[in-house]
């Protein structure tokens, strides 16, 4: 008979029998991101009033970081193929690619898109696709592109009002499997689309809480690309088991203000 092993047991697989040495980090984040009634009406009326800013709602309407000076490759306006969400749910899988395969341009357009794109809902308010806390969309989209259809291997950023790709600069694909615990994922992948956090941009208004809030919003920008991915037929891996410094320095970005937080493997056309 198998017996059970309540999962609080489960801290002392991870720190050994003595407990984790003198604190969980963790833990004490959890505890520092909580909300108490006697602490949230008070921090509600500081955000109503920034709500009511002028200022404050033209910021938030342009979230996103912008290389408007660099070279760029603007990305085709390729609608995602008619299909049922039920069929997209269904057919969704976490597979790597089996072999290197070239990535057509619009399907990447289409996925891209798909996760983090602009929608004017109204003249001058932009939206994602996405639930984010307070609207402030604190997260960023970059490509390292291994196999798209005529790019050569570049980190790119995706300019989500101007659907566009901006190149940061070339890399050694070599560089970018070695960035991933597991290499072959990306010796195999077309693309590496990763998810960057600039973690200020939910924290002056939640504080710790907003830290929270980029994480769970990156969930949703991920499950939008494996969907988009389902709905065009291509291999899509979402990827947690990355090496931090060395991703954030192939896309650019110092791993503080801003740092890496989740990643995807595409395949290329089968």
């Amino acid at each position: 008979m198998t017996r059970l092993v309540p999962t609080a047991e489960f801290a002392s697989v991870v720190y050994g029998a003595g407990g984790p040495p003198g604190c969980d980090p963790a833990e004490d984040y959890h505890e520092a991101s909580r909300l108490y009634p006697n602490v949230a009406p008070g921090r509600l009326a500081t955000l109503l009033a920034l709500a009511r800013s002028a200022e404050f709602q033209q910021t938030a309407a342009r979230a996103s970081r912008t290389h408007e000076h660099r070279p760029g490759i603007e990305l085709p306006r390729t609608p995602l193929p008619r299909t049922k969400l039920r069929d997209a749910l269904a057919s969704r899988r976490s597979l790597a690619a089996a072999e290197r395969r070239p990535l057509p341009l619009h399907d990447l357009a289409a996925v891209l898109h798909a996760a983090y794109g602009t929608r004017e809902r109204e003249p001058g308010l932009h939206r994602r696709p996405v639930p984010s806390g307070g609207a402030l969309y604190p997260l960023e989209l970059y490509v390292l592109a291994l196999a798209v259809d005529g790019v050569s291997p570049a980190a790119l950023h995706y300019n989500p009002f101007r659907h566009r790709l901006e190149l940061l600069g070339r890399f050694a694909p070599a560089d970018a499997a070695a960035a991933v615990v597991d290499p072959a994922i990306v010796e195999r992948a077309a693309v590496l689309v990763v998810v960057t956090a600039m973690f200020w941009r939910s924290r002056f208004k939640y504080g710790a809480r907003g830290y929270r809030f980029a994480l769970l919003e990156a969930g949703h920008v991920v499950q939008n690309v494996v969907l988009a991915a389902a709905a065009l037929r291509l291999r899509a891996l979402p990827l947690g088991g990355f090496y931090d410094r060395r991703l954030d320095a192939l896309v650019r970005v110092d791993g503080l203000d801003e740092a890496s937080v989740y990643a995807v493997a595409l395949g290329g056309r089968p």
